[in-house]
């Protein structure tokens, strides 16, 4: 993964803008480590805003994936913002779309975190899991 972040906070929630590509075999940090490392520092509530990220491939939804459930499996809360045409199409095309709490809306966004939409993210995560293939 060769992805860049900053970090800024807004009312007790940590945005993620994510910029460069998620693809397989780029070099750098996974998102999950730096999801994880965020989390470990008390930021349970994060927003991945992926307006900037120019590339990803489906290595990149893996890792994006897999950084979702470790943050709510640890009880935090992770939610998507500004996704690309390919991003939504291959969150679509993998049904991924319906695990991921999706906006294209930033306050929209920050507004959704509260406790009912925070309930609801556990949920999600396990009916994905639950799910027959």
């Amino acid at each position: 993964m060769s992805i860049q972040t900053q970090i800024r906070h807004v009312s007790g929630i940590a945005i993620f803008d994510l910029s460069g590509r998620m693809v397989a075999g780029a070099e750098g940090k996974t998102l999950r480590e730096i999801l994880l490392r965020a989390y470990e520092r008390g930021n349970r509530w994060m927003l991945l805003n992926c307006e900037d990220l120019s590339s990803v491939d489906s290595s990149g939804i893996g890792e994006l994936v897999g950084a979702y459930a470790t943050i709510v499996r640890r009880g935090g809360v992770l939610r998507l913002l500004n996704p690309s045409q390919r991003l939504t199409d291959l969150l679509d095309m993998t049904g991924l779309d319906t695990l991921f709490e999706i906006h294209d809306d930033e306050l929209i966004a920050l507004a959704s975190f509260n406790s009912a939409g925070n309930a609801r993210a556990q949920q999600k995560l396990t009916d994905y899991l639950d799910r027959d293939l």
